[in-house]
């Protein structure tokens, strides 16, 4: 069982391990062009300070030790096709605190009650632990991959148009139609995909450490998703029918965006004929938590149907009407 903080001696070690990467990257100012971010730059040494003040914020028991990974048990081939998806998941993470902190900036601008700025602020802040969790499985799977592309940092960006201002009259409208589309995309579609997303991942990874990172991240996502219910059902009676509407024509490019990146081709009529399930992974045939397609897939159109669209039909969008216009969109 993990301890609730990385222990001295692995800390030091993850230490030695970020500023050596640090001092590594050439400077700015020595006139050599400067080294690709990686994903593995969010665990770089920083200050005793910083680290403790993080530390006191982010780690929660039972915190997973990279250290106690045996990367020897396990062919490098196997390793990096892993550590490509934590990597993958690292950036996604780091792009949620991108979201959330815009979100959070924006409702602050619309004066909304503190309940949901504090609420949100949390979400902040689990985001950070997720990157870090990930960024650090990512590394302890494939630590010669750093530097390379299977560790790509891009910017952080979003699927929606930059928030607008408050009215001239005080009015909150335009904010509140804008946050209800983001909280859609991001809590209501994205995070209640990831609850079962972290569960499957939790349930075939046969490595106790990759097992620990999962049931970490996992421990927060029901959190999320119901802040963005939440939230969702605070806004929509504060909107007018023109934004109701509004609201309700970006849904088919929602759907059609998570079913781009999340099932990847795989249509709901291919998993109905596969019979795609999620066992418990065999030590036999190891696995470090990564999904096959179909089995993103699978989760992606089963939660749909169970859960994102009732919600979404409980709160006055026409979720059915949406789910069908999402076609052309895939197929254009």
């Amino acid at each position: 069982m993990a301890t609730e903080q990385i222990s001295a001696t692995d800390e030091a070690a993850v230490r030695r391990r970020a500023e050596g990467r640090a001092a590594a990257r050439p400077s700015a100012s020595g006139g050599s062009t400067p080294t690709a971010p990686s994903v593995t730059s969010l665990l770089d040494a920083t200050t005793a300070r910083l680290r403790s003040m993080h530390k006191s914020q982010v780690h929660r028991a039972p915190w997973p030790e990279p250290s106690s990974f045996d990367a020897s048990a396990y062919p490098a081939a196997l390793r990096r096709s892993a550590a490509v998806q934590w990597a993958g998941r690292a950036r996604n993470e780091h792009g949620s605190v991108h979201q959330f902190s815009q979100l959070l900036h924006t409702f602050t601008r619309a004066r909304v009650p503190v309940h949901i700025m504090g609420a949100l602020s949390r979400l902040i802040t689990d985001e950070v632990r997720h990157a870090e969790l990930c960024a650090a499985a990512a590394l302890a799977l494939h630590p010669e991959g750093e530097g390379t592309e299977a560790f790509r940092f891009p910017l952080p960006g979003a699927p929606w148009q930059p928030p607008p201002a408050p009215e001239p009259d005080g009015s909150a409208e335009a904010i509140y139609r804008w946050a209800a589309d983001v909280i859609i995309t991001a809590c209501c579609i994205g995070e209640t995909l990831s609850r079962p997303m972290l569960t499957a991942v939790e349930t075939v990874a046969t490595d106790p450490y990759i097992e620990g990172v999962a049931a970490q991240i996992l421990r927060d996502e029901h959190l999320h998703a119901t802040f963005g219910w939440e939230a969702l059902a605070w806004l929509v009676p504060r909107l007018d029918e023109d934004s109701k509407a509004w609201v309700k024509a970006q849904l088919p490019r929602r759907f059609a965006g998570f079913e781009r990146s999340t099932a990847r081709g795989v249509r709901v009529e291919h998993i109905a004929e596969q019979g795609i399930t999620i066992e418990p992974g065999d030590p036999a045939s190891p696995n470090l938590g990564t999904l096959s397609k179909p089995q993103y897939a699978v989760i992606y159109f089963a939660t749909f149907e169970a859960e994102i669209l009732p919600k979404l039909q409980e709160l006055g969008f026409d979720a059915g009407w949406a789910w069908g216009a999402r076609l052309p969109l895939l197929d254009g």
